[in-house]
């Protein structure tokens, strides 16, 4: 780590930037003391990207009524788009289906546990709506565990590891096309709101439990997995 004085790390302070951008930290001085550290982005934010790790298991109490569902393609990361591919730092969009079953200890080892650990080690970026880190917050609250609900909002709403998709107007209208004229065929309301908020964000892909949610997304030829290697 290069040590530098206020005068000369101003002087040269696109070049760091730069080399921030490539990984190496600068450590910059005043009067011969160490003042600041000029590091990369991901390595400031990785402890706030680490505490979704702690949160597995810690709402086992806040969804009683909220079942289990493992039925269908559940657990599965499907493909928002034909020929879509996971590369290093791609958008996931997750809803509450999977985010509450890992709260829960309940999430699967094989595909859902993999893509939290993903996002939490910056490999992979999370999309979430709203209306999910909203059902986050309200399990806890129902318990008045104030202090626990504070902690989900605090990581789920990390600008480091999330995307938190506001219901805008566009959302709102890309939601309605999603539900669709006819009833017969039409997205639940807040399924297709959970779809509009993915496209939004810029999700690559979508995990879910929810059958209905995967069954309205195209099938790729094999499911995705995180790049954990």
């Amino acid at each position: 780590m290069e040590t530098l004085g206020v005068l000369e790390a101003r002087r040269r302070f696109p070049e760091l930037l730069d080399r921030a951008r490539g990984g190496e930290e600068t450590l910059i001085s005043r009067h011969g003391h160490p003042v600041a550290a000029l590091v990369p982005l991901s390595r400031r934010h990785r402890p706030q990207r680490q505490a979704l790790l702690s949160l597995k298991g810690s709402g086992r109490a806040c969804w009683p009524e909220v079942p289990v569902q493992r039925a269908g393609r559940a657990g599965l990361v499907q493909s928002l788009g034909s020929g879509a591919t996971l590369t290093l730092g791609a958008a996931v969009a997750i809803d509450a289906t999977v985010l509450i079953a890992y709260l829960r200890g309940e999430a699967s080892r094989r595909h859902e546990e993999p893509l939290i650990e993903a996002i939490a080690a910056g490999q992979w970026r999370g999309v979430l709506s709203m209306h999910t880190l909203m059902t986050l917050v309200q399990g806890p609250l129902r318990q008045g565990d104030g202090a626990l609900a504070a902690r989900y909002e605090a990581v789920f709403s990390d600008p480091a590891a999330w995307t938190l998709v506001s219901l805008t107007p566009q959302v709102a209208l890309a939601a309605a096309r999603l539900h669709g004229p006819d009833p017969a065929s039409a997205l639940e309301s807040a399924t297709a709101l959970e779809l509009a908020a993915a496209l939004q964000g810029g999700a690559t892909a979508m995990i879910s439990r929810d059958p209905r949610l995967l069954a309205a997304l195209p099938l790729p030829a094999h499911p995705l997995h995180p790049p954990l290697s």
